[in-house]
């Protein structure tokens, strides 16, 4: 018993090798197969996987391209838009290289008028009338630092306003400023050369030459037509105050203005008289100091004059106010009478003896009345 369970064991053993032996070959063989399978498959599957990354990469490859069209489309576009937006951009410049210089500005401010000036320097908001301008003048000598204060005033600057768009800027001021220097009577830049005129005036000689006293008396009636404006624009009433302006006392040269007066007028019309009397009785009325010296005679030369051109009724009454209105009756008896002497002798005389009521020999004027009533 025991034998035959060894060979059992060993036939067993035996078949059972061949079976695990031909199972491990078995195993063995599918194990390589399934090793060759494996690459296989994974030869398959790389290629399978490679394909996608080719496609892809295609793919991407071609959304580059499209995006590189894309983006040198939108350049182009950009480039496009610049190129149509750069003529906008340019405009100002143009206009800047266009722009009216100075110099041209001036000119043709120059060609408009006084009048057209003004208004525009109301475009600009100066409320200024030409009298305001004159009255400045008259202030100050430098019509550049007249043109300041007016810009400074009104809050002006290069900014404000442009010749260009406007048609005025503030460059007009100065040129305003000018025109009406040029047409006033009097300003402050004229006073340093009032001196010397007033001095060569005061030392005419009247002559026998009718033409050259009418050009004195022309000359003498615009100073002081002038040395009045003075006067009644600062306020000044004594020849003191107008002499620490114009540096010269016009007393003597007023004088003197009034004997050129009385000659020239007796040739003129009767309207020149009244308008002397008129200019004269202003000049005395401004000025206390020249009242007191030339009242009296002024009435006289008026009265004369008026006799002169025929009106005896006026100079009549002037001579009878002036008889009432002072003690001493010599002087003024005497140029009454005599404003007759060419004219009438009998009402000559009668005044003569009528002033002989009021009038001796302690009189300075008592020889002359008395060779009129004889003569």
């Amino acid at each position: 018993m025991p034998a035959k369970k060894t060979q059992t064991k060993s036939t067993t053993e035996k078949k059972g090798t061949k079976i695990v032996e031909e199972t491990k070959k078995t195993k063995t063989a599918g194990t390589k197969t399934a090793k060759k399978t494996t690459s296989s498959s994974k030869t398959t599957t790389k290629a399978k996987k490679a394909s996608p990354k080719t496609e892809t990469l295609k793919n991407t490859q071609a959304g580059v391209e499209t995006k590189t069209e894309k983006t040198a489309v939108k350049k182009t576009a950009a480039k496009k838009t610049a190129t149509k937006k750069a003529p906008v951009k340019k405009a100002p410049e143009k206009k800047t290289a266009t722009k009216t210089k100075k110099a041209d500005k001036i000119a043709q401010y120059e060609q408009f008028s006084l009048d057209t000036c003004i208004d525009m320097a109301r475009a600009m908001g100066i409320e200024m009338g030409y009298d305001q301008y004159a009255s400045m003048l008259l202030e100050e000598a430098d019509e550049k630092k007249i043109a300041k204060s007016i810009l400074d005033t009104y809050q002006l600057n290069a900014k404000s306003y442009s010749f260009d768009e406007d048609g005025y800027d503030v460059d007009l001021i100065p040129v305003l400023v000018s025109k009406v220097a040029g047409t006033v009577d009097i300003k402050a830049s004229d006073f340093a050369l009032m001196q010397k005129e007033i001095q060569d005036h005061a030392q005419y000689e009247i002559l026998a030459d009718g033409l050259a006293n009418n050009d004195e008396y022309s000359a003498a009636f615009d100073l002081v037509k002038r040395l009045l404006m003075i006067a009644q624009h600062k306020g000044l009433t004594t020849m003191e105050q107008l002499a620490g302006i114009v540096k010269e006392d016009a007393t003597t040269m007023i004088g003197k203005f009034m004997d050129v007066a009385y000659v020239v007028l007796k040739n003129w019309q009767y309207d020149d008289v009244k308008y002397y009397e008129n200019f004269l009785y202003a000049l005395l009325s401004q000025f206390e100091d020249l009242y007191q010296i030339y009242e009296t005679r002024a009435m006289m030369d008026i009265a004369d004059l008026y006799i002169e051109h025929g009106d005896y009724g006026l100079g009549d009454a002037n001579y009878g106010y002036i008889l009432r209105e002072n003690e001493i009756k010599d002087m003024i008896y005497y140029r009454y009478a005599n404003a007759y002497r060419d004219i009438d002798r009998e009402k000559s005389r009668a005044i003569c003896n009528e002033a002989l009521q009021y009038v001796d020999d302690r009189y300075t004027y008592y020889p002359q009345i008395i060779e009129l009533l004889e003569n």
